[in-house]
């Protein structure tokens, strides 16, 4: 849970303040889905949570909806066919036994920064 409560808006609300305060990807439904790179979880515009604003709190932020992880959009990226093969494999790797990830001798830390890397915002 983010320290600020939510702020809730409608869904044309809702998509006006992703295309403005989203300037890494473009945002052309409430519906539109990113890969959230902190939490490895697929988000809808939708489901954002919008922070922030005209309580006096500062700016309006957007933050990633998952439970305990605070990631703003430069955290998500569009989910290809390529991020989901990929999510895929990282699942399964993780449901291996530790004993047999431990053998690769390579930490999760090491594979998710391998993962990440191949993301650049989108121009």
């Amino acid at each position: 849970m983010p320290l600020l409560a939510p702020i809730e808006v409608s869904g044309a609300e809702k998509l006006e303040i992703l295309q403005r305060l989203d300037r890494y990807r473009k945002w052309h439904l409430v519906d539109d889905k990113r890969y959230c790179l902190a939490c490895g979880r697929i988000i809808e515009g939708r489901d954002v949570m919008v922070v922030g604003g005209t309580r006096g709190t500062g700016p309006l932020r957007l933050v990633c909806p998952t439970r305990n992880c605070h990631s703003i959009p430069m955290d998500w990226v569009i989910p290809t066919d390529e991020v989901l093969a990929r999510m895929s494999m990282l699942e399964e790797q993780e449901a291996l036994p530790r004993k047999a990830t431990a053998r690769f001798g390579e930490k999760f830390s090491t594979r998710f920064r391998r993962f990440a890397m191949q993301f650049r915002p989108a121009v």
